[in-house]
């Protein structure tokens, strides 16, 4: 499930929402490499609400900015969001806003978390996993508690 969350932020992260604009963007007025972008997107560019414009258009730029090996994984992740069901597509993006809702430290402090956990070997963030899952919601909360405690210590 964390996977699933980090897959989702990932995506958001390279089609954030920008700030409304008065006026909606004309197709021409997209660069070249815009429009070759988001080429699947032409013939009804016009239909497209001001803020689906831009959040395509900065998820354009990013892709721009990505070099193969970053295009290769965000594709993969738009492929796993795709083959989700509604339902755990809404369930996700609930999750993506309460996280984006948390204090900027709170979320590096997930993120890094995030990152020293597939840093370990498949075999022992199995492990983490299957003991994750088999304690009581309240033996989770205690844990949860216990872990904030050490990251206020270590600040």
């Amino acid at each position: 499930m964390f996977k699933q969350i980090i897959v989702i932020v990932s995506l958001l992260f390279y089609c954030q929402i920008v700030s409304a604009q008065a006026d909606t963007l004309s197709w021409q007025s997209l660069n070249k490499e815009q429009q070759q972008v988001l080429v699947s997107f032409e013939n009804k560019w016009s239909t497209l609400d001001t803020n689906k414009q831009q959040k395509l258009v900065k998820g354009a730029d990013n892709w721009l900015l990505m070099d193969a090996a970053e295009r290769q994984q965000t594709s993969a992740n738009y492929k796993k969001w795709q083959d989700l069901s509604p339902e755990k597509q809404a369930k996700l993006k609930a999750k993506y806003n309460d996280f984006k809702k948390l204090p900027k430290e709170t979320q590096q402090q997930l993120r890094q978390a995030h990152k020293q956990f597939n840093s370990l070997s498949p075999e022992k963030r199995k492990r983490l996993k299957n003991k994750w899952k088999k304690l009581s919601p309240e033996q989770r909360n205690k844990l949860k508690a216990k872990m904030k405690l050490k990251r206020k210590a270590k600040h």
